[in-house]
This record gives structure tokens, sequence and C-alpha cells, in this order.
């Protein structure tokens, strides 16, 4: 292995071990996650979203933090875990919102009233999309370093980090978890809550989480 390329590898090494902290990483992660949800399906936002998760996963090892390690993971990517909830909750109510709920066979047609309402779920699903990644971009900004963001090798020889639940949840810790529980919960209950049966609901999600949906009857 030549000189230059192992000094490449080590210069992306040391970027994904401070990605959080990267303008570039907020670029390119915000980019993806709206371009690809947007223009394609939903399935692209959970991958990227997973793809965070794993690089997440993977620096903290390196920093030699061990313990509670996936819990870790999940717990620095909630708002993300947030944003797919709050999509997958849209998709399954949207016919609901808009009044249109006893019209779930025809919104997933050509008709002319599922036009209307896909293009408004793209709206609303566009307006959270970027609610999150404005609060990423922002943390990369002003260099929000947390405990899993510090120097690799100075937490390999020192205690590990408390684990980042167990200490005084801030605001924005309440309203993310609180939000999560929410739409999960409304997930769930979709059958009870929506005209869908639980078959319908299945098939919504499926459909909104295929990777490659053009082609398809919506």
């Amino acid at each position: 292995m030549s000189w230059a390329l192992r000094r490449r590898l080590a210069r992306s090494r040391r970027w994904l071990l401070d990605h959080d902290n990267r303008v570039t990483f907020t670029i390119i992660y915000i980019t993806l996650a709206l371009v690809l949800s947007m223009a394609i399906s939903m399935f692209w936002l959970v991958a990227v979203v997973a793809a965070h998760g794993v690089i997440e996963y993977w620096s903290l090892g390196k920093q030699g933090i061990r313990d509670h390690r996936l819990g870790r993971t999940l717990w620095h990517i909630k708002l993300d875990i947030m944003l797919v909830l709050a999509a997958l909750w849209l998709g399954l109510y949207i016919d609901l919102l808009f009044g249109v709920a006893g019209l779930s066979a025809a919104a997933r047609t050509g008709a002319q009233v599922s036009a209307r309402v896909l293009a408004w779920q793209r709206a609303i699903r566009g307006v959270l999309l970027s609610v999150d990644e404005a609060a990423l971009a922002a943390k990369a900004a002003f260099g929000n370093k947390s405990v899993n963001g510090e120097n690799g090798a100075g937490l390999r020889n020192s205690p590990p980090p408390p684990l980042p639940w167990r200490l005084r949840w801030g605001w924005g810790d309440r309203l993310t978890v609180g939000t999560s529980a929410i739409f999960a919960a409304l997930i769930l209950l979709t059958p009870v809550i929506t005209d869908h049966s639980v078959a319908e609901a299945l098939m919504i999600l499926g459909e909104d989480l295929h990777p490659w949906p053009f082609g398809e009857e919506r």
C-alpha cells in the first residue's frame, strides 16, 4: 500500500470519527436524505439513517467505548428515528388528515384525488425532513461536541462516558423521545384510528418503503 493511499485512508478515518462536527458530512447527509427520499421513496431515508447509525456504532468502538454501544448509537440518532416514524405515520394517516379516509383504494390509483393527496404528502414530508436536517446542520455549524465525539485516543485510556439517557434530559431530548413514542403508538394503532385494516396498513408501509416504486400503481 502506497504512502499516499495510507494518508487518504487515515484522513477518511479521522473524518468518519469526527463526522458529527464535519460540515461536509452534514451536507452529504442532508442531500442524500432529502433528494433520495423525496425523488424515489422512503426506503432511502431509512437507508441513510441506518448508514449514519453504522458509522456512529463504528466510531464509538474506535473511541474505545464498548458498553451499551447499540443504545448509545440509537440515542445519538434519535432525531433521525423520529423523522422516519413521522414519515411512516404520514403515509398511514394522510387520507384521514385530508378527509378522504373512505377513498384509501382510490388514493393509491391514478385518480385525480390521489395526485393531490400524494402531492401534499410529499410537501409535508419535505417540511419534516427540512426541520430535521436544519437541526443537524445547526449542530455541525456550532460544533456541538458530545461525549461521543471526543478524541478517540483520549477516551481509550479513560473511563467510558456516562450513559447519555441517564444524564439530565434537555428539552430537545424530551421532545424527541416523547414525539417518537407518540408516532410509534399511532402507527401501531392505525387499524383502530383509521379505516385501514392491518393488511391495508402493511400494504401502505410496504409501498412507502419500496426501494424502486416506479412503474407500480399508487
